[in-house]
Protein backbone atom coordinates (compact mmCIF):
# COMPACT_ATOMS: atom_id res chain seq x y z
CA UNK A 1 0.00 0.00 0.00
CA UNK A 2 1.26 3.59 -0.68
CA UNK A 3 2.23 6.39 1.46
CA UNK A 4 -0.66 8.49 0.08
CA UNK A 5 -3.28 5.40 0.21
CA UNK A 6 -2.49 5.03 4.05
CA UNK A 7 -2.66 8.97 4.78
CA UNK A 8 -5.46 9.17 2.16
CA UNK A 9 -7.42 6.10 5.19
CA UNK A 10 -6.44 8.41 8.05
CA UNK A 11 -8.43 11.28 6.81
CA UNK A 12 -11.26 9.63 5.64
CA UNK A 13 -12.10 8.09 9.32
CA UNK A 14 -12.06 12.28 10.14
CA UNK A 15 -13.61 12.91 6.93
CA UNK A 16 -16.35 10.16 8.26
CA UNK A 17 -16.40 12.08 11.78
CA UNK A 18 -17.81 15.18 9.88
CA UNK A 19 -20.29 13.77 7.88
CA UNK A 20 -21.86 11.97 10.64
CA UNK A 21 -21.50 15.07 12.35
CA UNK A 22 -23.64 17.03 9.26
CA UNK A 23 -26.03 14.15 9.21
CA UNK A 24 -26.91 14.34 12.93
CA UNK A 25 -27.43 17.70 12.54
CA UNK A 26 -30.02 18.10 9.00
CA UNK A 27 -31.45 14.90 9.85
CA UNK A 28 -31.80 15.31 13.72
CA UNK A 29 -35.65 15.62 15.07
CA UNK A 30 -35.44 19.45 15.74
CA UNK A 31 -34.82 19.77 11.83
CA UNK A 32 -36.95 17.75 10.60
CA UNK A 33 -39.89 19.00 12.52
CA UNK A 34 -38.76 22.55 11.34
CA UNK A 35 -38.66 21.57 7.66
CA UNK A 36 -41.98 20.47 8.11
CA UNK A 37 -42.94 23.87 10.01
CA UNK A 38 -41.46 25.79 6.84
CA UNK A 39 -43.11 23.81 4.13
CA UNK A 40 -46.41 24.01 6.13
CA UNK A 41 -46.18 27.43 6.69
CA UNK A 42 -45.18 27.81 2.77
CA UNK A 43 -48.07 26.03 1.51
CA UNK A 44 -50.75 27.17 3.92
CA UNK A 45 -50.05 30.76 2.65
CA UNK A 46 -50.10 29.28 -0.78
CA UNK A 47 -53.81 28.04 -0.15
CA UNK A 48 -54.70 30.47 2.02
CA UNK A 49 -54.14 32.84 -1.67
CA UNK A 50 -55.99 30.40 -3.27
CA UNK A 51 -58.74 30.44 -1.01
CA UNK A 52 -58.76 34.51 -1.52
CA UNK A 53 -58.95 33.94 -4.99
CA UNK A 54 -61.88 31.08 -5.10
CA UNK A 55 -63.66 33.49 -2.38
CA UNK A 56 -63.47 36.62 -4.53
CA UNK A 57 -64.97 34.62 -7.12
CA UNK A 58 -68.17 32.91 -4.90
CA UNK A 59 -69.08 36.83 -4.04
CA UNK A 60 -68.89 37.48 -7.29
CA UNK A 61 -70.92 34.92 -8.53
CA UNK A 62 -73.34 35.29 -5.28
CA UNK A 63 -73.79 39.06 -6.36
CA UNK A 64 -74.62 37.99 -9.42
CA UNK A 65 -77.28 35.10 -8.63
CA UNK A 66 -78.45 37.59 -6.09
CA UNK A 67 -79.33 40.38 -8.51
CA UNK A 68 -80.97 38.26 -11.27
CA UNK A 69 -82.96 36.55 -8.75
CA UNK A 70 -84.16 40.26 -7.49
CA UNK A 71 -85.07 40.83 -11.38
CA UNK A 72 -87.17 37.26 -11.84
CA UNK A 73 -89.21 37.97 -8.98
CA UNK A 74 -90.21 40.93 -10.40
CA UNK A 75 -91.08 39.48 -13.46
CA UNK A 76 -92.67 36.84 -11.69
CA UNK A 77 -94.53 39.01 -9.91
CA UNK A 78 -95.71 40.87 -13.03
CA UNK A 79 -96.41 37.49 -14.66
CA UNK A 80 -98.51 36.54 -11.41
CA UNK A 81 -100.67 39.74 -11.93
CA UNK A 82 -100.87 38.79 -15.88
CA UNK A 83 -100.94 35.57 -15.29
CA UNK A 84 -105.08 34.79 -16.97
CA UNK A 85 -102.89 36.33 -20.15
CA UNK A 86 -99.73 34.25 -20.66
CA UNK A 87 -99.78 31.14 -17.96
CA UNK A 88 -96.80 30.18 -19.53
CA UNK A 89 -94.30 32.83 -19.03
CA UNK A 90 -95.61 32.66 -14.79
CA UNK A 91 -94.24 28.97 -15.08
CA UNK A 92 -90.92 29.86 -16.79
CA UNK A 93 -90.08 32.96 -14.51
CA UNK A 94 -91.14 30.78 -11.73
CA UNK A 95 -88.80 27.55 -13.24
CA UNK A 96 -85.73 29.78 -14.03
CA UNK A 97 -86.14 31.08 -10.12
CA UNK A 98 -86.12 27.56 -8.75
CA UNK A 99 -83.14 27.20 -10.80
CA UNK A 100 -81.38 30.41 -9.17
CA UNK A 101 -82.24 29.67 -5.99
CA UNK A 102 -80.76 26.71 -5.77
CA UNK A 103 -77.53 28.14 -7.55
CA UNK A 104 -77.27 30.44 -4.62
CA UNK A 105 -77.62 27.93 -1.69
CA UNK A 106 -74.71 25.92 -3.69
CA UNK A 107 -73.26 28.88 -3.54
CA UNK A 108 -73.43 29.94 0.14
CA UNK A 109 -72.50 26.35 0.68
CA UNK A 110 -69.24 26.82 -1.12
CA UNK A 111 -69.12 30.06 0.26
CA UNK A 112 -69.00 28.39 4.11
CA UNK A 113 -66.88 25.28 3.07
CA UNK A 114 -64.33 27.94 1.73
CA UNK A 115 -64.31 29.99 5.19
CA UNK A 116 -63.91 27.04 6.85
CA UNK A 117 -60.71 25.94 5.13
CA UNK A 118 -59.51 29.10 5.38
CA UNK A 119 -59.69 29.29 9.25
CA UNK A 120 -57.98 25.71 9.41
CA UNK A 121 -55.05 27.16 6.81
CA UNK A 122 -54.87 30.30 9.59
CA UNK A 123 -54.38 27.90 12.22
CA UNK A 124 -52.10 25.67 10.87
CA UNK A 125 -50.03 29.13 9.89
CA UNK A 126 -50.14 30.40 13.24
CA UNK A 127 -49.23 26.91 14.64
CA UNK A 128 -46.10 26.04 12.40
CA UNK A 129 -45.13 29.83 13.20
CA UNK A 130 -45.22 29.40 16.23
CA UNK A 131 -43.24 25.85 16.63
CA UNK A 132 -40.38 27.62 14.30
CA UNK A 133 -40.35 30.40 16.80
CA UNK A 134 -40.25 28.32 20.17
CA UNK A 135 -37.28 25.91 18.45
CA UNK A 136 -35.31 27.70 15.76
CA UNK A 137 -33.01 28.77 17.95
CA UNK A 138 -32.04 25.13 19.39
CA UNK A 139 -31.05 24.41 16.24
CA UNK A 140 -29.38 27.32 15.84
CA UNK A 141 -27.36 26.68 19.14
CA UNK A 142 -26.65 22.73 17.62
CA UNK A 143 -25.87 24.46 14.22
CA UNK A 144 -23.29 26.53 15.82
CA UNK A 145 -21.69 24.01 18.18
CA UNK A 146 -21.68 21.69 14.94
CA UNK A 147 -20.27 24.17 12.51
CA UNK A 148 -16.92 24.40 15.74
CA UNK A 149 -16.39 20.48 15.52
CA UNK A 150 -16.64 20.51 11.53
CA UNK A 151 -14.47 23.55 11.13
CA UNK A 152 -11.57 21.64 13.24
CA UNK A 153 -12.12 18.25 11.58
CA UNK A 154 -11.69 20.20 8.29
CA UNK A 155 -8.46 21.11 10.00
CA UNK A 156 -7.54 17.93 10.67
CA UNK A 157 -8.66 16.38 6.98
CA UNK A 158 -7.06 19.19 5.25
CA UNK A 159 -3.54 18.83 7.83
CA UNK A 160 -3.85 15.01 7.24
CA UNK A 161 -3.58 14.89 3.42
CA UNK A 162 -0.82 17.59 3.25
CA UNK A 163 1.29 15.12 1.34
CA UNK A 164 -1.29 13.28 -0.35
CA UNK A 165 -1.19 12.55 -4.06
CA UNK A 166 -2.91 15.39 -5.37
CA UNK A 167 -4.39 13.65 -8.37
CA UNK A 168 -6.08 10.84 -5.48
CA UNK A 169 -7.20 13.54 -3.19
CA UNK A 170 -9.05 15.39 -6.10
CA UNK A 171 -10.49 12.04 -6.77
CA UNK A 172 -11.74 11.36 -3.30
CA UNK A 173 -13.39 14.79 -3.56
CA UNK A 174 -14.95 14.25 -6.83
CA UNK A 175 -16.43 11.09 -5.25
CA UNK A 176 -16.96 12.37 -1.59
CA UNK A 177 -19.11 15.26 -2.96
CA UNK A 178 -21.13 13.21 -5.78
CA UNK A 179 -22.62 11.21 -2.90
CA UNK A 180 -24.13 14.09 -1.06
CA UNK A 181 -25.64 13.10 2.46
CA UNK A 182 -23.68 9.22 1.89
CA UNK A 183 -21.83 8.86 4.62
CA UNK A 184 -20.08 5.50 3.62
CA UNK A 185 -16.44 5.36 1.98
CA UNK A 186 -15.39 6.63 -0.81
CA UNK A 187 -11.86 4.80 -0.68
CA UNK A 188 -12.20 1.09 -0.36
CA UNK A 189 -10.16 -2.41 -1.12
CA UNK A 190 -10.65 -4.30 -3.05
CA UNK A 191 -11.93 -7.53 -1.62
CA UNK A 192 -9.89 -11.07 -2.23
CA UNK A 193 -12.55 -12.10 -4.72
CA UNK A 194 -11.76 -9.03 -6.77
CA UNK A 195 -14.90 -7.16 -5.78
CA UNK A 196 -15.17 -3.11 -4.66
CA UNK A 197 -16.11 -3.27 -1.35
CA UNK A 198 -18.07 -0.01 -1.75
CA UNK A 199 -20.46 -1.78 -4.21
CA UNK A 200 -19.52 -5.45 -4.14
CA UNK A 201 -19.48 -5.57 -8.10
CA UNK A 202 -16.58 -7.15 -9.70
CA UNK A 203 -13.91 -5.56 -10.56
CA UNK A 204 -13.08 -6.01 -14.24
CA UNK A 205 -9.39 -7.13 -14.73
CA UNK A 206 -7.96 -3.85 -16.70
CA UNK A 207 -9.23 -1.55 -13.48
CA UNK A 208 -7.53 -4.74 -11.09
CA UNK A 209 -4.11 -4.10 -12.86
CA UNK A 210 -4.07 -0.36 -12.75
CA UNK A 211 -4.64 -1.22 -8.73
CA UNK A 212 -1.83 -3.19 -9.03
CA UNK A 213 0.19 -0.76 -10.78
CA UNK A 214 -0.59 2.54 -9.61
CA UNK A 215 -2.35 1.32 -5.98
CA UNK A 216 -5.70 2.69 -7.13
CA UNK A 217 -8.33 3.13 -9.52
CA UNK A 218 -12.43 4.58 -9.95
CA UNK A 219 -14.75 2.08 -9.35
CA UNK A 220 -16.44 1.93 -12.92
CA UNK A 221 -19.75 1.23 -11.18
CA UNK A 222 -19.90 3.65 -8.25
CA UNK A 223 -17.39 5.77 -8.64
CA UNK A 224 -15.34 5.24 -5.47
CA UNK A 225 -11.77 4.93 -4.76
CA UNK A 226 -10.46 1.10 -4.80
CA UNK A 227 -7.15 0.37 -3.48
CA UNK A 228 -5.17 -2.38 -2.85
CA UNK A 229 -5.12 -3.51 0.84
Amino acid sequence: MNASITKLLTAQKIDHERLVLLQALTKGSVKVELDKANQTIVDSKKNLLQLEADAKNLKDNYEKVSKIITETLALVKQANQAQSQDMGEYGDYLSKLSILESQLADIERKIMEKSSAFKNATVSVVKASDFVKKNLPTYEQQKQQTDVQVKALEKQFAEATNEVDEKLLAKYKAARKSKVGDVKDVLVPLTADRRCQGCYMDVPAAITSKISADGWALCEECGRIIYKA
